[in-house]
């Protein structure tokens, strides 16, 4: 028998490979080299390769995480084990291809281009040009005698040819499957097994694409989420590199390895490798929810930042600073109860939206705090816990605070940021230690630089000064980081709704592009549209005619040379067939096993297979027998008896109060910021009466809402309405 023929038999079906590993691959699988001769030895055929090594980093448990293709010898030994084979072995099954590759002459690159040719048309459970890439991988962490730029002498060295130097033929194709691959997984398979996107480690696009797998270990990628906690890295504001590299070697020296901490070290700020390891952290810390585990043993918390943000009055002389939380966590339902250190006083916060919080105040008289004042320590910084819900939210120590317009976050007055921006309008608080060397920057780095006359609402020995711009930062960049411009050109999506968890966005909500560092030069581009910035500088909007369905690439341009690049794709129409299956659940709320399509159920708020009656406020009550409960809407008079009355249909009950010994009022509104006291006219005097009887005469005997603290707010809000009634 042919090896072709017993290779095809081997591939023929991916969909029994599993029932059948043992008997075309597992233990010893028998080759008939020639007539009469056999030879027995482990061996596994390239798909079953290539599946062990897509499923090890593709699988539901990284839906939504970014997927980097780091293999090594060790991985490749691992994934082996079982069936007894080894990297050797791998090699050798890449080099002779899947079943359907012809042409045994041709080099790795041409059999890696004919696997990928119409696979989707076949049901392969992965993108059959993994196991290629696998190996490109794999060649750029050989160690050796090699030339520190070397690629190609590595390649030829892994699959047995001469390590000389010169592109490997058709590797300048191989651009085709990584951005199959990107496509594959943000698209085809909605992020559902992982996120992929392409990096390039340097200007050499062919070898940076696998180089820029290997500069971080999966090990290093799991500390990251400590690290950036016990470095106060804010996910929703990352730092400048400088910044950022200065962090992660003081808080990774235990967790990183040591190429990795000499690549954070370089302070030439044009070596490649190291812009594009920074590059890769960055994104993770973007996509950092702010969960970690701290290296110093804690138990697992949620982190947060503490943002300051502030108003300020140029006529009064006088700055009103406030606090808020930022997170890219969604905040509970209920709000934060939070605690200063040191502190009596408790504060509390909800969200506000687009991760920030509402201004925190003080639960003892219910106004925003004052962060001027001395506990609340800018230079040292401070941290306030929600220790119930195990949320901890800081303010990193910083003789500096960066200001700039709030309107770019939905937000009033100026928000503190991590990172210089570089040609805008700033403001910046200065603690006096650094105030000498601030104003010289000042007038020879920044344009219209000027200290602001505020005496009142900043900390004692605190300055406030505010520039049009700032295009230089020799002058303070290696004494404070902060103050340093990005050295690299970021490109990121901000906002928008997404359709899943790829790069798939509704046309009606498509997100914003932000662009940052570079210099005037740098131009972006959407397919072959170039675009302007909107109101504020670096923060882009995609065209009103701007096609769906179709693969936008946007590019960060410098002339004719790409910077940086992103896909995205802006979804009108779709089918909720081609989504990934939810899971479902019976009518009793059992979780379906193997539910499919057709089959009753609920999957949140999609039903299928039942017609619910119309709401009843009572069945969440607890009203036993025949007792009556008062139903009270909005707008004064709005108030229905029930059973003695029906229930409202041309107005939606806000509160529903079980008459008794001691009443309680329970919210039933939809929503509420849908359900604030509207004051107006009833002619029904009988029933306005009832209506501030419930609320005002009759307040002490019913007791407000429990759980939520912004029901109970809102109960107040009521009662104040009805005492304001005439009736």
């Amino acid at each position: 028998m042919k090896i072709e023929a017993l290779m095809g038999k081997m591939g023929a079906s991916t969909g029994d490979k599993q029932e059948n590993r043992g008997q075309e691959v597992g233990g010893a699988s028998i080759i008939r080299a020639r007539q009469g001769e056999c030879i027995s030895k482990n061996v596994m055929n390239y798909l079953t390769w290539n599946d062990l090594i897509a499923s090890h980093f593709f699988r539901p448990e990284m839906a939504g995480r970014a997927v980097h293709l780091y293999v090594t010898e060790d991985l490749i030994n691992e994934l082996g084990r079982r069936d007894g084979v080894d990297k050797q072995d791998f090699i050798e099954a890449v080099k002779g291809g899947p079943p359907w590759v012809t042409g045994h002459k041709q080099g790795i690159c041409q059999k890696a281009l004919q696997s990928m040719e119409n696979w989707r048309q076949h049901a392969w459970e992965y993108p059959p040009y993994i196991g290629f890439l696998a190996l490109f991988v794999l060649a750029a962490g050989i160690e050796g005698d090699f030339s520190p730029n070397a690629y190609y002498p590595q390649l030829r060295t892994l699959i047995g040819e001469e390590p000389r130097a010169g592109q490997y033929p058709g590797f300048d194709r191989m651009r085709e499957l990584w951005d199959d691959l990107e496509q594959w997984t943000n698209e085809d398979k909605s992020g559902d097994l992982g996120t992929f996107k392409i990096y390039i480690a340097g200007k050499r696009i062919h070898i940076g694409l696998p180089l820029a797998q290997t500069l971080l270990t999966e090990k290093e990628r799991h500390a990251l989420p400590a690290i950036f906690a016990e470095a106060d890295l804010d996910p929703t504001a990352p730092p400048s590199e400088r910044a950022l590299a200065d962090a992660l070697i003081k808080q990774g020296r235990k967790h990183l390895r040591k190429r990795t901490l000499q690549l954070l070290e370089e302070t030439r700020e044009s070596d490649e490798l190291r812009q594009a390891l920074l590059e890769r952290i960055v994104d993770d810390l973007r996509a950092w929810d702010g969960t970690a585990e701290l290296l110093s043993g804690d138990r697992s918390k949620v982190h947060g930042f503490l943002r300051l943000c502030c108003k300020l009055d140029p006529i009064a002389e006088r700055a009103t600073v406030t606090l808020r939380c930022t997170t890219k966590r969604e905040f509970p339902e209920e709000g934060l109860s939070l605690v200063l250190e040191g502190h009596s006083d408790c504060f509390s916060c909800d969200e506000a939206g687009m991760g920030w919080s509402s201004p925190i105040k003080s639960e003892s008289n219910g106004k925003p705090l004052d962060a001027s004042q001395s506990q609340f320590d800018w230079l040292q910084g401070f941290r306030m816990q929600d220790s119930e819900r195990q949320w901890c939210f800081k303010l990193p120590p910083c003789p500096l605070r960066i200001f700039v317009e709030g309107s770019s976050q939905g937000l009033p007055g100026i928000v503190e940021v991590r990172q210089l921006p570089k040609g805008v309008y700033f403001y910046l608080a200065a603690h006096e230690k650094c105030c000498e060397l601030i104003e010289q920057w000042g007038a020879s780095g920044c344009q219209g630089f000027n200290k602001l006359p505020i005496g009142n609402g900043l900390p004692k020995g605190w300055h406030f000064f505010k520039a049009e711009a700032a295009y230089s930062d020799e002058l303070v960049k290696d004494k404070y980081p902060v103050l340093a411009f990005p050295s690299a050109v970021r490109l990121d999506l901000q906002g928008g709704i997404r359709l899943d968890r790829g790069n798939r966005f509704f046309k009606f909500a498509p997100p914003k592009l932000v662009l940052q560092g570079g210099d005037e030069a740098v131009r972006l581009w959407a397919n072959e549209t170039l675009l302007e910035y909107s109101q504020v500088e670096g923060i882009y909007e995609l065209p009103t005619d701007a096609p769906s369905g179709k693969k936008l690439v946007i590019q960060a341009r410098k002339g004719e040379d790409v910077l940086r690049n992103c896909t995205l794709s802006l979804v009108e129409y779709f089918s909720w067939s081609k989504c990934s299956q939810p899971q479902q659940a019976d009518k009793f709320g059992c979780r379906q096993q193997n539910a499919d399509r057709d089959s009753d159920g609920a999957a949140g708020a999609w039903v299928r297979g039942f017609n619910p009656p119309a709401f009843n406020f009572n069945t969440f009550l607890p009203a036993q027998g025949k007792q009556r409960i008062f139903f009270v809407g909005k707008e004064p008079g709005q108030v229905a008896v029930w059973p003695e009355e029906p229930l409202p249909v041309n107005w939606l009950p806000v509160w529903a109060i079980c008459q008794g010994r001691r009443r309680q009022a329970l919210f039933c509104g939809t929503s509420l910021m849908e359900s604030e006291p509207m004051p107006s006219m009833c002619e029904n005097r009988k029933k306005l009466r009832k209506w501030k009887e419930i609320l005002w005469h009759e307040r002490k005997r019913t007791s407000p809402p429990t759980g939520d603290r912004r029901q109970r707010e809102l109960w107040q809000r009521f009662q104040k309405e009805a005492e304001r009634v005439k009736g």
